[in-house]
């Protein structure tokens, strides 16, 4: 099914997903990092109150070591969603904006913290950022054309056991290069790669990849210097 302008039934609902995603990120950022900070907060409270009791305490030694561990694992879960809807939000909030010299590196740790979800403990992951100067990019679109590459290249390395995925960054002649790869089971859909691409290339930039089955996928991201 195409509506206007040729555009596929698929493709509009992915835009309007995204849309609304978008929003809901925006607005969940400030709770979810307040749910954390108080986290830790009652976590504080507690080690001062055990540290500072002289006498019996309303609940037994081991109920509230018992209760700290579990306040401690909540806080480390509210601090990785914190960190991975802080993340998302830096790279939404300004979407549109025109291009200008990005820092590369910071921009490519942002993207892979927002598609480590998907990469699990039996996929080994390296990541080499070298120095680099400013790319022509804008930050938040680089960052999700990042973890799209990421993503899938983790979905390539965990359907084979025992592959790695590798992020990498490196400057050549009047570029900044960003690779990005896995040998894994060379699984992924060229949409995604097409994707990139147009976002890329209104840059001045150009994406090339390969996906090859049961050899791993491929990314290169080629990015102008702007110094």
């Amino acid at each position: 099914m195409r509506g206007e302008g040729g555009k596929s039934q698929q493709v509009a609902l992915a835009e309007l997903a995204g849309a609304v995603a978008a929003e809901l990120v925006l607005d969940l950022a400030a709770p979810v990092s307040g749910a954390r900070d108080r986290l830790a907060l009652v976590i504080d409270h507690l080690d001062r109150h055990v540290a500072a009791s002289t006498g019996p305490t309303p609940y037994p030694w081991k109920a509230l070591g018992g209760l700290r561990q579990d306040l401690a694992s909540a806080y480390f879960e509210a601090t990785t969603a914190a960190r991975r809807i802080e993340d998302l939000r830096a790279a939404l909030i300004g979407l549109g904006a025109p291009p200008s010299p990005t820092a590369v590196g910071e921009v490519v740790e942002i993207g892979v913290h927002l598609a480590s979800h998907r990469i699990g403990d039996k996929v080994e992951l390296l990541v080499d950022l070298g120095v680099t100067p400013p790319a022509r990019a804008e930050r938040g679109a680089l960052a999700l054309v990042v973890a799209r590459a990421v993503l899938v290249s983790a979905h390539s390395a965990a359907a084979a056991p025992g592959s790695a995925l590798s992020v990498r960054t490196r400057a050549e002649a009047d570029a900044v290069v960003i690779s990005i790869g896995d040998n894994g089971a060379g699984v992924g859909d060229g949409a995604v790669v097409e994707a990139m691409a147009v976002v890329v290339d209104s840059w001045g930039g150009r994406v090339d990849a390969a996906i090859t089955t049961d050899v791993g996928c491929v990314f290169e991201i080629r990015l102008v210097t702007t110094s």
